[in-house]
C-alpha cells in the first residue's frame, strides 16, 4: 500500500469515527419525555387535597410520600420523604418511583435540577410510575403547562 493510500484510509477511518461520535452526541442532546399518567390521583394528592404534586418512594404511590404545595422545585436534593414507612427520612432527589398530580395543569418531573434533561409528565389529576430511565433519577418538578395554566410553571 502506498503512503497516499494509507493516509487516505486513515483519514477515512478518523472521519468515520468523528461522525459516529458526533452522531452519539446529537442523540444524547435530545431529551426524552414520557407521559406516565396511569391512574386518577388518590385522595392524598388530588383536587380535594391542598397539594400540587406528590412523589413516592415506591411504585403505585406506596410507602413514604413527599407532598408539596409549591408550583415548582428546582432541586429536590434538600427535600425528604416523610413518615415511618419505607423511605421515610430519605432525600427525595434520586429516590422516587412514582408521582401524583393534584392540579388542573400538567406537571413535569426532570432528570436534572432546574427543569432540564429527560422528563416524565402527568396530566391533570393523574398519577403514575416513573419510567425505568427516570426512576430514582429525578431532580426537579414543576407545574409545566402554558396551555391550560398560563403564567404558571418554570
Amino acid at each position: 500500500m502506498t503512503i497516499t493510500k494509507r493516509a487516505t484510509t486513515r483519514a477515512g477511518v478518523l472521519m468515520a469515527t468523528a461522525a459516529m461520535a458526533l452522531g452519539g452526541l446529537a442523540t444524547h442532546a435530545e431529551a426524552r419525555s414520557a407521559n406516565i399518567s396511569s391512574w386518577n390521583s388518590k385522595s392524598d394528592c388530588n383536587a380535594a387535597s391542598p397539594y400540587t404534586f406528590c412523589l413516592y418512594y415506591s411504585p403505585n404511590a406506596k410507602n413514604a410520600p413527599y407532598r408539596s404545595k409549591a408550583t415548582k422545585i428546582g432541586d429536590l436534593g434538600t427535600k425528604k420523604f416523610t413518615g415511618s414507612k419505607p423511605g421515610g427520612g430519605q432525600k427525595v432527589r434520586n429516590n422516587a418511583a412514582s408521582a401524583q398530580n393534584g392540579t388542573a395543569c400538567n406537571v413535569g418531573i426532570w432528570y436534572s435540577p432546574q427543569y432540564r434533561g429527560d422528563s416524565n409528565w402527568l396530566a391533570p389529576y393523574k398519577g403514575g410510575n416513573l419510567t425505568s430511565w427516570m426512576r430514582n433519577n429525578e431532580a426537579s418538578i414543576a407545574i409545566s403547562d402554558h396551555t391550560r395554566c398560563p403564567g404558571i410553571g418554570h
